[in-house]
């Protein structure tokens, strides 16, 4: 039996799921103590408690087992032993690589005083040079762009070293965040790599440079992209806009006052303030890039029970098909997305005396089923709004960057690949409700 369903917690009510557990439950009651006890390798636990084979069972099946613990060396098993095997297409990737995402999200948060492009440049552009390689023809691209989305999935199940509970990726995202935090030089990370390559059990799988790190990093999509804005709030320094030096409608001044360094050289422009913009569109097509995900983006038209008088989920709803009657050529293809938005401020320093106020934006894709409908691994960051004070009624401006992106999705669509066809079609999509409570609402609203 294999032992894919140790990375599929999110499947924990399903009988693959609990046959697996069994499987181990029958291997770890062979290596009790005298107390009848074994250590428990559950998410909590970690190898490092005791506890008996019911409770053992209790936590796997609600917390789920390490991600790493595929050769049960704890259990009898010899680390040597060739891994189980892995079947990619039924991994859940967007949970494996959230998890990861998760561990960078600090990065974001202290976007506001470091510029992490500056140091990392995780800009995914190897999309682009597939593109011009093959000349832009259409589903290999696509194809392409999946194959390298695997080989992603792939990283994220690599010990750093032996015996080690993190992935090689989660790893590296988590020295990533420390260079940047401390500012550390591009020099003094390869050094630390080298070290850690002369201290680790061989053999490992950690990069031997800071470049082999990042290009590593880069298929994580984890850029933005900055865009400038006016200190007053007015409008932002975007498309029409992006070259001037000042506000076209207050007419106030880009950058901060920047006097000339000693050596008569200007310094760094730099700006009042910075809007991050995650575009929407590479996350909504990651969504179609495993077999399993692409197959529950349909699930609202192809697998849910409609009843009267009751809902389960939004497609119950009378707004959601509403909208399906007033838009049929919408309706007809089930892996359109319909998105929910949320704002609202919160304080990025975690003390509430401080008047500092930065507002996140969040979309959802609603057509997964309420299992996985707005859980964390589909949570999509989309803008990063600056403070030190809350946009108010000039909410409008910073959202343009994401208005024009919905705009393209609803009138022409992107091209997206559907790994569980096989296939490519224009991926649409439409925002039906916000989520906010009322004064961010009447921001919201203008």
């Amino acid at each position: 039996m294999d032992r894919n369903w140790i990375r599929n917690r999110h499947i924990r009510h399903r009988q693959e799921y609990i046959d697996g557990i069994e499987s181990f439950i029958e291997v770890a009651t062979q290596h009790v103590n005298e107390q009848n006890k074994t250590v428990c390798p559950c998410v909590k636990c970690q190898n490092k408690k005791d506890q008996i084979i019911p409770v053992i069972r209790m936590h796997l099946a609600k917390d789920g087992m390490l991600e790493t613990y595929e050769i049960w060396h704890k259990h009898g098993e010899k680390l040597d032993a060739p891994p189980p095997p892995i079947v990619q297409d039924d991994l859940e990737p967007n949970v494996v690589i959230q998890n990861i995402l998760n561990d960078a999200f600090p990065i974001v948060q202290g976007a506001k005083d470091v510029d992490m492009n500056e140091d990392v440049e995780l800009a995914d552009d190897a999309l682009g040079e597939m593109a011009d390689a093959m000349g832009n023809q259409g589903a290999n691209v696509h194809r392409l762009q999946a194959d390298k989305y695997d080989e992603l999935l792939a990283e994220a199940q690599r010990e750093f070293f032996p015996g080690c509970d993190s992935s090689v990726l989660t790893a590296m995202v988590k020295l990533m965040h420390c260079k940047v935090l401390n500012h550390w030089t591009n020099k003094s990370f390869d050094t630390m790599l080298e070290t850690l390559n002369q201290l680790c059990p061989k053999p490992n799988n950690i990069p031997m440079s800071f470049y082999e790190a990042n290009k590593m990093l880069k298929k994580l999509g984890l850029g933005y992209e900055k865009i400038h804005v006016c200190k007053n709030d007015c409008a932002l320094f975007y498309k029409e806009h992006e070259k001037k030096r000042s506000c076209p409608v207050c007419g106030e001044n880009r950058y901060k006052p920047s006097p000339s360094s000693d050596d008569g050289k200007n310094k760094k422009k730099v700006p009042h303030k910075v809007l991050r913009y995650f575009p929407l569109k590479p996350r909504l097509e990651r969504l179609f890039m495993s077999r399993h995900t692409a197959a529950e983006m349909r699930w609202h038209k192809e697998k849910r029970v409609d009843q009267n008088d009751v809902m389960r989920h939004p497609a119950d709803s009378i707004a959601w098909k509403e909208f399906d009657k007033m838009y049929p050529d919408f309706a007809k293809e089930p892996r359109n997305v319909r998105l929910g938005l949320a704002t609202d401020g919160f304080n990025p320093f975690g003390n509430m005396s401080l008047s500092y106020s930065m507002w996140p934006v969040m979309v959802f894709p609603y057509n997964l089923p309420p299992w996985m409908c707005m859980k964390k691994p589909y949570t999509f960051l989309t803008l990063l709004i600056p403070g030190p004070t809350a946009p108010g009624k000039d909410l409008d401006v910073f959202l343009r960057p994401l208005i024009d992106e919905l705009k393209e999705l609803w009138e022409t669509g992107v091209r997206t690949y559907d790994k569980s066809t096989d296939s490519t079609f224009d991926l649409k999509a439409a925002v039906l409700w916000t989520v906010n409570d009322f004064p961010a609402y009447g921001n919201l609203s203008g």
